[in-house]
């Protein structure tokens, strides 16, 4: 299939989304508030941005591996290839933002592994700080959303398995899977995890924000299969026209399209932690919107060399 403009022109759609939100968040505006129904469906922009990543992630995977007979161990070894190598490359690079912070802003060093060092290096390496109730952990939060995308290709080949034979019957499941996970977690956390009368106290203080600690509605998969699902369900439905609709624009704006398309991922792993650099600039005496600009360029600048390392490594399986 030919690269779809489309698809890049949304991606990049996506990581806008997720920018206004934090840099909102950061500068106090209006553009980063929380919106929805509260321990339901409560996010920023941002959380938007993350939605559409995740129905663009089921319309690749719809498009990409249905055309073929799955064998699992091989398609697992493959999206494991595509998302750990460059996720690998940000850390080290996440954990200097995550000194840089301390030293720069409050003029203290930060504790390297707070959490402990065993649990931030598996955390960190697996991206699975979210299943140990840390969300994205001290470094990047953003990251739980690499433990939200693996689940999501681990039990893609089951979902591929319904929608291939009744499409409309299993998105309409995942949509009430989801309902029903996004309430039920939204009240009372992540099934089957005991917990005792501290954290009761806990999760209703949280709700009163519109979330449960940790942010389980987030990364929890049973609650987001309906969204990576209408990415699938899109895939299959449409005709490859949809897909082509952009593709006859000129070369060199595709091509630019493409770069930055490429680039929404390093992004998105990339930005949290150096957020501060842009409250440290106005400090400084610098406008806000040149500080935020320099910022973008140095986010931009590091994208572009891990995705330049990241396109050199083998991808064979």
């Amino acid at each position: 299939m030919e690269r779809s403009v489309l698809l890049d022109l949304l991606r990049i759609i996506a990581i806008v989304l997720v920018f206004v939100a934090h840099f909102g968040q950061l500068l106090d505006t209006q553009a980063g508030t929380f919106f929805g129904i509260k321990n339901f469906y409560y996010v920023s922009l941002g959380g938007v941005g993350v939605t559409l990543f995740l129905v663009l992630s089921g319309v690749l995977a719809g498009l990409m591996d249905m055309q073929r007979p799955i064998f699992y161990p091989t398609y697992l070894f493959k999206k494991v290839l595509r998302i750990y190598p460059l996720y690998w490359m940000t850390i080290p690079l996440s954990m200097l933002g995550y000194v840089l912070n301390g030293l720069m802003m409050d003029g203290t060093w930060m504790t390297l592994f707070p959490n402990g060092f065993v649990q931030d290096i598996s955390g960190s390496l697996t991206g699975f700080y979210a299943l140990m109730g840390l969300w994205g952990g001290p470094y990047n939060p953003p990251s739980w959303f690499i433990a939200l995308i693996m689940t999501l290709y681990i039990v893609f080949p089951v979902m591929a398995y319904f929608m291939r034979r009744v499409p409309n019957t299993t998105l309409l499941s995942l949509l009430i899977i989801s309902l029903l996970s996004r309430w039920y977690v939204g009240q009372y956390g992540v099934p089957f995890v005991p917990s005792n009368w501290f954290d009761d106290i806990e999760n209703w203080a949280y709700q009163l924000y519109g979330f449960m600690p940790g942010r389980p509605g987030d990364w929890f998969v049973l609650c987001r299969l309906f969204e990576f699902g209408l990415g699938v369900w899109l895939a299959l439905t449409l005709t490859p026209k949809v897909w082509a609709i952009f593709n006859d624009l000129p070369l060199w704006l595709k091509r630019s399209i493409s770069v930055l398309s490429d680039l929404s991922f390093p992004l998105f792993l990339l930005h949290y932690p150096f957020l501060f650099l842009a409250v440290w600039l106005s400090e400084l005496g610098m406008n806000v919107s040149v500080a935020i600009v320099i910022l973008i360029a140095l986010l931009l600048l590091m994208a572009l060399y891990v995705q330049k390392i990241d396109n050199k490594m083998p991808r064979k399986a």
